[in-house]
């Protein structure tokens, strides 16, 4: 689809006066699943035969926005807005859909739904936002400090009014605000960054070090509590839009509604390997493991080389006994992935459970060089280090062991673990 230009776009709208006449914009629906074609079809004969209804319109353009039509759906929300002038819905979405091309022209449209429903907190952030990408951060001071007294619980609010005292220079009010941002959401990467920058600051580093440091496992979830916004994108029917839902509720721990958006996608199509992978991993977070494992196969067949599906299949197996799919699936996960350090443990699990000590010695030796920094993986590292050189002593091949713990305590001191005057002592006594 060819994007035209926003200014075009509005105008036209705008001067259309005979709803009689207003053709319904039809976008390119080349590559479109059935589902997203039947659904737009269904919209369009209502619209048709309720031209003059602006929720009709407005219905169109949120259907039109969930699967990413962006310039019918303007086109839809403001005939939407012209034909049902009172209603806030259609002002705001055509607001926040322009507010991605344009901050300046959002402007106007949010205050008219605004006008409306001066109590929606979201609303009122979104404004905030626009005003502070355009430089007006007086005013955009002011709706978030709005959203805060309308919802003391918004995020987002929190996290606009610690940006602009970051700006300002008020290191003091922009922790306390990006603290309680990062505390309301958690998951969300950019406020956990922006109050690091804050903590050093004001002259914390070292803590502001160990959020930056804490910020990187994190996702670029921008979650937003914005029911209106919400149910746009609740209406999408293709399968990407049923992965993002799913990802959406997994964090929050809604793991039952993960799962229905999951299986719905697959419904919608079977040969999306990701749809399979995330319902893999979101029954083995609900405690599910041979549900999971057959959807992790199913991944797998579909698709052998998305990224994290040989891991977590050899894990998988692991876990339910099979050594030999697992090992199998693990060398293929390092082929893919040669310096995946989960894999090398994997691998050398089973080599020891099978009585391969030169395998396990080889594979926990790349391990080691690889000096991995996820700590849970680093742990693994350590504690495998430790057996086998447990083993070697238990076989009178001290110095062989020795070998073995000095490199475990090389990765302890490290990491600085509590574990390394353990393992200093254990090194020591061998060596006697």
């Amino acid at each position: 689809m060819t994007a035209r230009p926003l200014a075009v776009l509005l105008f036209a709208a705008a001067t259309v006066v005979p709803t009689g006449a207003q053709q319904v914009p039809t976008p390119q629906l080349d590559g479109a699943e059935p589902a997203v074609r039947q659904r737009l079809a269904s919209l369009q004969a209502d619209l048709r035969a309720n031209s003059a209804n602006g929720d009709a319109w407005g219905r169109y353009g949120m259907a039109l926005e969930a699967h990413t039509f962006t310039d019918e759906a303007i086109a839809a929300y403001r005939q939407a807005h012209q034909l049902s002038p009172r209603s806030f819905r259609w002002p705001y979405l055509l607001a926040a859909l322009v507010d991605e091309r344009s901050a300046a022209d959002s402007l106007p449209l949010y205050r008219a739904a605004l006008a409306l429903d001066p109590d929606y907190a979201p609303a009122r952030v979104r404004l905030a936002e626009a005003f502070e990408r355009t430089g007006q951060f007086d005013a955009a001071n002011q709706e978030y400090a709005q959203a805060v007294r309308l919802d003391p619980d918004n995020a987002h609010a929190h996290a606009g009014l610690g940006r602009l005292a970051l700006a300002a220079a008020d290191a003091d009010a922009a922790v306390r605000h990006l603290s309680r941002a990062r505390e309301l959401a958690a998951e969300n990467r950019s406020f956990a960054v922006t109050l690091a920058q804050a903590y050093a600051r004001a002259g914390n580093r070292e803590r502001g070090q160990r959020i930056a440091d804490a910020a990187r496992s994190l996702g670029r979830i921008n979650y937003r509590n914005d029911p209106i916004r919400s149910s746009v994108h609740d209406l999408a029917l293709d399968a990407r839009s049923y992965l993002r839902r799913a990802n959406a509720h997994r964090v929050h721990g809604e793991l039952d509604l993960a799962r229905r958006e999951l299986r719905a996608g697959i419904d919608v199509d079977a040969s999306r390997p990701e749809l399979h992978f995330a319902l893999a991993e979101v029954l083995a977070a609900a405690g599910d493991p041979a549900g999971s494992l057959a959807a992790a196969r199913r991944a797998y067949e579909l698709h052998p080389e998305l990224e994290g599906v040989a891991p977590f299949l050899a894990r998988a197996l692991f876990q339910t006994g099979d050594l030999s799919g697992a090992l199998d699936l693990a060398e293929e996960a390092l082929r893919l992935n040669a310096g995946d350090v989960s894999m090398m443990l994997l691998v050398a699990l089973v080599s020891a459970e099978r009585g391969d000590v030169v395998r396990t010695v080889e594979v926990l030796d790349r391990a080691y060089e690889a000096r991995p920094q996820d700590p849970s993986t680093r742990e693994g590292l350590i504690q495998l280090l430790t057996n086998l050189g447990e083993a070697m002593v238990g076989s009178g091949l001290p110095d062989a062991a020795a070998g073995q713990f000095r490199k475990a305590l090389d990765l302890a001191e490290e990491a600085e673990s509590p574990e390394a005057a353990g393992l200093r002592r254990r090194l020591a006594q061998i060596r006697r």
